[in-house]
């Protein structure tokens, strides 16, 4: 397998030069080699070290790879830095132990993400040798319980009656504000109706990766309805635009996982919802 990233050599060269770090892991897109890497593709690399702190207290290892336009963490001691290089190449380095390696093996078990792809650049003590090549699946999460989607289904409902009643008092950026929440759940709504589907295990990514190729046309269709700008119109349309996919993607798991489903309470908060836009045209009309 052919691996291309602009940092690639530098990033093992810098492995190599240090004697705590042991080894040096690819994951991630690279690692998958399933197609999807392009131009913008992340390098995202493990690195197995001694002394882990040594790398999170102090961040001018970071100098020696290249020009940083962005780190994230700042001024923070957590296991790892996503980093972005200048020329917009980004680096996302994960901190982990040898005993972190050494407790995958005694498992017996790759976890999720060397299921998805990974592959050994640096392995100074032979820590991987234990471990068998990634399969290169994308194990499927469980389905979700009757709780769990209870939940998600009530917070977008909380949130649409805020969502109303902010457009009503034009605080548009409330409203966006409460609307990325009920996005979020249409998300997980999305991914759930998805994997939920006869056939083939489908991969839904994260945060809407490749959405275009999981998602059904219908659902496809309606996204692209449920987007708005600064303008209380629009905001409106949007909102029962989503409402209704929401709605929709709801009735549909329900019924695949053999869930119970509300339809009638929130249809009645629909009617609240559609009774405030009526007013809120009604002003308009008078202003």
């Amino acid at each position: 397998m052919t691996i291309s990233h602009p940092y690639l050599d530098r990033v093992k060269q810098w492995a190599k030069s240090y004697d705590s770090i042991r080894a040096l892991v690819l994951t991630g897109s690279l690692a998958r080699d399933d197609g999807t890497v392009d131009e913008y593709s992340d390098l995202d690399v493990q690195v197995i070290a001694t002394d882990i702190k040594r790398f999170t207290s102090d961040d001018s290892w970071l100098d020696r790879l290249g020009d940083v336009w962005i780190r994230f963490p700042i001024f923070d001691d957590s296991p790892y830095r996503l980093v972005w290089f200048k020329g917009g190449a980004k680096v996302d380095f994960q901190f982990l132990s040898a005993a972190d390696v050494q407790a995958i093996a005694a498992s017996g078990a790759l976890p999720d993400e060397y299921q998805r792809g990974y592959q050994v650049l640096v392995d100074k003590d032979g820590l991987f040798r234990r471990l068998p090549p990634s399969p290169r699946i994308f194990p499927q999460p469980p389905k979700p319980s009757p709780e769990q989607v209870q939940a998600l289904i009530n917070e977008f409902w909380f949130e649409a009656i805020h969502v109303a009643q902010f457009i009503r008092r034009r605080e548009f950026w409330v409203v966006k504000h409460r609307d990325w929440t009920m996005k979020e759940n249409l998300l997980r709504m999305l991914e759930w109706r998805a994997r939920a589907s006869p056939g083939e295990p489908i991969n839904t990514w994260l945060l809407g990766k490749r959405i275009a190729r999981w998602a059904d046309a219908d659902s496809q269709s309606a996204i692209s309805q449920i987007w708005a700008g600064w303008d209380a119109v629009q905001l409106w349309e949007a909102l029962f635009a989503q409402l209704a996919l929401f709605q929709r993607l709801t009735a549909e798991l329900s019924d695949a996982l053999g869930y119970s489903y509300e339809a009638e309470l929130f249809r009645d908060i629909e009617a609240y919802i559609r009774r405030l836009r009526r007013e809120d045209i009604s002003a308009a009309a008078t202003d």
